[in-house]
């Protein structure tokens, strides 16, 4: 059954300002999580991020979750054009208090730190603190990491803390992941006991992790078919019908090199890389080199896509996936996300 959860956040410091409450995993896309925020007035986006503002030194949150999660809370100085976020803390259930300073310190204080799930999560962190910096979080040896938690694992199979910190260790830098990487992080996983097993953040950690190796270096790309997704065309853009591109294979038989290139207009990453994509495919489009973007901006974002592909220019095949038709079959979770 799942459990209710009021989180009391008090802050001085933000009074009159507006924090973000992100729980579980909180990327674009995802399906890690099993919890859900009770909607009101200050929501602005969904399930796993909500916006709440600081009036009279404190705000509330309630939910529910089926079993511990991981929270952060966050702020976004729009001025400096910069982000704070707090380190991840647990939520078991019931009613927490916590105290909320400057988050450029990352800290966070109150009585959440003496929840079950807390206390296990700070104890393993120390067990591991030798492979990870404690400050950033950084991993220098992901596999003397991984091999700690294999030895916890094995000792705590009923773990969700452990569980959450494989999902965490898969997740971050996805891309840079190696097979091997990735064949440890499930071989750890597959460890957990049966009850952890049944959880909506396993079943999705195994199966992202399976379809991405699936999906590797010298493998088949999946024939993607791409006519269900939106086409960008005005133009700049050649006035191809969709029923010629309707899957991905011809077009790449059709080039010497295709780039896929998923991304998204509020994704600063991904703008950054496009003026050399455009110096690259406008000396190369006639030798062989064609690039197909894929968005995943929302239906609401759509004049949002139309601008950034006005602005830069990018005079390649476009694409929106708004339902993250393509996306998720590709298990594609961070941004920006390429294939060459």
């Amino acid at each position: 059954q799942p459990k209710a959860f009021t989180i009391i956040g008090h802050s001085v410091f933000y009074n009159n300002k507006q924090l973000a409450i992100q729980g579980g995993e909180y990327w674009t896309i995802n399906k890690y999580n099993d919890f859900n925020f009770v909607n009101d007035k200050a929501d602005t986006v969904n399930n796993p991020y909500k916006l709440v503002q600081v009036l009279n030194n404190q705000f509330t949150i309630n939910g529910f979750l089926k079993y511990p999660h991981p929270f952060q809370i966050s702020y976004y100085d729009a001025e400096n054009n910069s982000g704070r976020s707090s380190d991840f803390f647990f939520v078991d259930g019931g009613t927490i208090n916590i105290d909320i300073s400057d988050l450029s310190s990352n800290k966070i204080s109150g009585n959440l730190l003496q929840s079950i799930s807390n206390k296990e999560y700070q104890h393993l962190k120390k067990l591991y603190s030798n492979s990870v910096d404690t400050l950033t979080e950084e991993i220098y040896d992901f596999k003397a990491k991984q091999k700690t938690i294999r030895k916890y694992i094995i000792q705590n199979p009923n773990s969700y803390v452990a569980l959450w910190d494989l999902a965490f260790d898969y997740a971050f830098a996805k891309n840079s992941k190696t097979d091997d990487d990735r064949k440890i992080i499930l071989k750890n996983a597959r460890l957990l006991s049966p009850a952890i097993k049944k959880t909506k953040t396993y079943e999705t950690l195994v199966k992202y992790i399976t379809e991405d190796l699936e999906l590797t270096k010298d493998k088949i790309f999946p024939n993607i078919q791409l006519d269900s997704l939106e086409v960008f065309e005005d133009k700049l853009f050649p006035n191809i019908p969709l029923n010629s591109v309707d899957r991905l294979i011809p077009i790449i038989k059709k080039n010497k090199f295709t780039l896929l290139d998923f991304w998204f207009s509020g994704c600063k990453p991904c703008l950054a890389q496009f003026p050399s994509y455009k110096i690259t495919y406008d000396l190369n489009k006639r030798k062989g080199f064609e690039i197909i973007g894929i968005s995943v901006d929302r239906k609401a974002d759509e004049d949002d896509w139309r601008n950034v592909i006005n602005k830069f220019d990018l005079n390649w095949l476009q694409y929106l996936d708004s339902y993250e038709i393509v996306t998720q079959k590709l298990n594609i979770t961070s941004f920006p996300t390429n294939y060459l």
